[in-house]
This record gives structure tokens, sequence and C-alpha cells, in this order.
């Protein structure tokens, strides 16, 4: 019996708050100011050399230089 009370109860506050609702109307613009992207980097040789390591990598390490150390 609570059931198809509890039932009867959630179609009802569905029913009436899909017909007693407004109608929300949106008419903002707003406009997207692509962001400025630095491109001007440059790669320390550490990075270099990982990045050289991984074009090298054929599933062993041969052709495989070591990392240089950052003080």
């Amino acid at each position: 019996m609570e059931l198809i009370t509890m039932g009867i109860f959630m179609c009802l506050a569905f029913v009436l708050g899909r017909y007693t609702s407004k109608p929300k109307v949106i008419n903002k613009t707003v406009k997207i100011k692509p962001k400025k992207v630095n491109r001007d980097f440059k790669l320390d040789e550490a990075t270099i050399t990982m990045l050289e390591n991984i074009d090298n990598y054929d599933g062993t390490s041969n052709g495989q230089k070591d990392i240089p150390e950052e003080v």
C-alpha cells in the first residue's frame, strides 16, 4: 500500500512540477576569447636526450643515451 501511495505522489509531483514551472529563457551571448599561448620555449639538454631515447627505443637498451643530471 505504501508503494502505491508513494508512486502516485511521485507522479503527481512530476506532473504539477512540469506544468506549473515557467520556461527559462536565456538571452545571454558569451564570447569566448582564445588564450594566447607562448610557443617560444626552449628544451633543456635532459629533455632532448629523453626524446631521442624514446625515438631510438626498440625494446632493448641498445642506442639509449644517459640522461645528464641537472645541478
